[in-house]
């Protein structure tokens, strides 16, 4: 009997020794403000979330920069990936595991709110006008599910950033977007929140989560899943927010 207590107690610590000591390496793409660069680091609402639960769950971790869709295939390849702000939308479910979620997710059709031209009651109506999506991105893959094509009834941009730009410049009458994402990008344009307009609301479900190999293991989703559940309790979220967005 002692000797199987003693061996319990081998494996229990080689275990939790192995897990310790293992490193993770989380993917961001570059989406100001919940992952972004700033004095050659990693940083962002999302970024500094999840450090955190991370750090409490004793997961040593790195941070890298990656293309979105290069960085949804590079978790989908190895165990000890992981990836940051990802929408959790009917297409990737099953596709890997999700921690979270981090952020509630609501996404809108802006359009200015002076084009009081622009009626949209369905998503049929979406087609009447040009509208520019976040290549790779989960309005994209929302499109392509209702059957619209690209270039007939969107066009793709790269940055949240550079859909405001030509959202402004009158080269495309819609913009998908994200409350925090065009607030943050706005403080640093010739611009204001407040010329803009909800024009559809295209999504208030999923959230956005961290996502992980399908082969990751239970122990290590359940350790950072706990942690994060702890400090979103304790409000850590609001205080990453106001960090970033006054």
């Amino acid at each position: 009997m002692k000797r199987l207590i003693i061996f319990k107690i081998l494996v229990f610590m080689t275990f939790f020794g192995s897990a310790k000591a293992q490193e993770l390496t989380v993917l961001v793409s570059n989406w100001a403000p919940y992952n972004f660069v700033k004095n050659d680091k990693i940083v962002g609402i999302s970024t500094d979330l999840v450090k955190a639960a991370l750090e409490r769950a004793n997961v040593k971790s790195q941070f890298l920069v990656y293309p979105f869709k290069r960085a949804l295939y590079t978790v989908k390849q190895d165990p000890n990936v992981m990836m940051i702000t990802v929408a959790r939308v009917p297409e990737r479910e099953n596709m890997f595991r999700w921690i979270g979620p981090l952020h509630p997710r609501t996404v809108y059709l802006y359009k200015l709110k002076s084009r009081t031209d622009i009626q949209i009651n369905s998503v049929e109506d979406i087609q009447k006008y040009k509208t520019s999506v976040l290549l790779g991105g989960s309005v994209e893959q929302f499109f392509k599910t209702q059957g619209f094509s690209e270039q007939a009834d969107y066009f793709m941009t790269s940055t949240s950033t550079q859909l405001l730009k030509i959202l402004f410049k009158g080269r495309a009458d819609l913009i998908p977007g994200d409350p925090l994402d065009l607030a943050f990008q706005l403080r640093n344009m010739k611009h204001d929140f407040s010329e803009l307009e909800h024009a559809y609301q295209l999504s208030d479900e999923g959230g956005y989560y961290m996502i992980a190999n399908k082969n990751v293991s239970n122990e290590l989703v359940y350790r950072i899943q706990a942690a994060l559940d702890q400090l979103l309790a304790e409000g850590i979220n609001y205080r990453i927010i106001d960090k970033y967005i006054q």
